[in-house]
């Protein structure tokens, strides 16, 4: 489901030199700027990958430094529904913040019968994915090897974020890979969903290894509902999706967290933060709920023209990389 309305293609993250001209006739620093956005944008690369009979396209940014000698840690980025890899890029500060920890990024591309409206098959929403039954569990497994094959990562520092249906797809990932991921950042996502009148729910596989997991919800998101429900908002029939709390629950019974959370309300950030600790080695699982937002990335850019401002109060992505380098994969 989501929700993200393309804003941008993939070649909107690279700077050509036609754009480069442009630049001149603004000051010196806005052409500095513009430079520095081009020398980010350039150490990102397309890749493709065969999977399924089909070519699946990834976006791939090595740190400045990496050599073969040293692993570093993986970062996945998920797009929402009707979104691509470098409008997801475009719309936060993700890839530059990885690039600052010496982080591995990749970005992979959802299916569609476009290049750039794409979505990914979580069971229940919309889009091409869905309707043709691929396998985007088996992509990514497959992208693992791939990436763990060609280059020096950590194995036990592989992490995933994603926004609505790439954040639903990371709840998924965690409970069919929980042998490979360390810990996920959902985005305005649920861990459960189904059609309207379907007996049974859409859910992660059990993970056979705890995965520490921290998400962001909105208060006032239509989209996925913080109390969950049916979609209030959809690009096409409303489906009924869990509750940030019940989705909270399923990951503090699969990590063996303690039931009851730390509550913290944070009236100048406008967020409630919900803790559950004490989990298998370590995990945990965390919840922000912010309190003036709907359906966004917390500190990023609107997702489309007419979407939901996100909040300028959070940065998702500065929670999330703080918390991400607390939890490696304990084995």
């Amino acid at each position: 489901m989501t929700y993200q309305q393309v804003v941008g293609q993939t070649s909107t993250i690279r700077l050509g030199t036609g754009a480069l001209a442009c630049a001149i006739c603004f000051s010196r620093g806005l052409l500095l700027l513009v430079l520095c956005a081009a020398t980010a944008a350039a150490a990102l690369q397309e890749k493709t990958l065969s999977w399924g009979g089909t070519e699946r396209r990834y976006l791939i940014g090595l740190p400045n430094g990496y050599n073969a000698r040293e692993s570093c840690p993986l970062l996945l980025v998920f797009h929402g529904g009707g979104g691509n890899p470098g409008q997801v890029l475009k719309s936060s500060d993700i890839g530059e913040r990885a690039e600052r920890e010496g982080w591995m990024l990749v970005a992979p591309a959802g299916s569609g019968r476009t290049g750039n409206l794409l979505t990914w098959n979580v069971g229940f929403g919309f889009g091409y994915a869905l309707t043709a039954r691929v396998d985007d569990v088996g992509f990514v497994r497959r992208l693992l090897d791939e990436l763990q094959a060609t280059y020096r990562i950590d194995p036990d520092r592989i992490y995933a974020t994603g926004i609505s249906n790439g954040g639903i797809l990371c709840h998924q990932l965690a409970g069919a890979l929980s042998d490979r991921i360390a810990a996920i950042a959902p985005i305005v996502a649920s861990a459960g969903g189904r059609f309207q009148g379907a007996a049974d729910w859409i859910r992660p596989f059990p993970p056979r290894h705890s995965v520490a997991v921290v998400a962001f919800n909105g208060a006032l998101d239509l989209s996925i509902p913080l109390s969950g429900g049916l979609q209030q908002r959809s690009w096409a029939e409303p489906v009924e999706v869990w509750s940030a709390r019940e989705s909270v629950d399923f990951w503090v019974r699969a990590n063996g967290c303690r039931p009851e959370p730390e509550v913290e309300r944070n009236t100048a950030a406008r967020f409630e933060r919900w803790r559950f600790t004490g989990g298998t080695g370590g995990s945990e699982v965390v919840q922000y709920v912010l309190l003036d937002q709907g359906h966004a990335w917390p500190g990023g850019e609107r997702g489309y023209r007419r979407g939901d401002e996100p909040s300028r109060l959070v940065s998702a992505n500065a929670l999330m990389i703080e918390f991400f380098r607390q939890h490696p994969k304990q084995r």
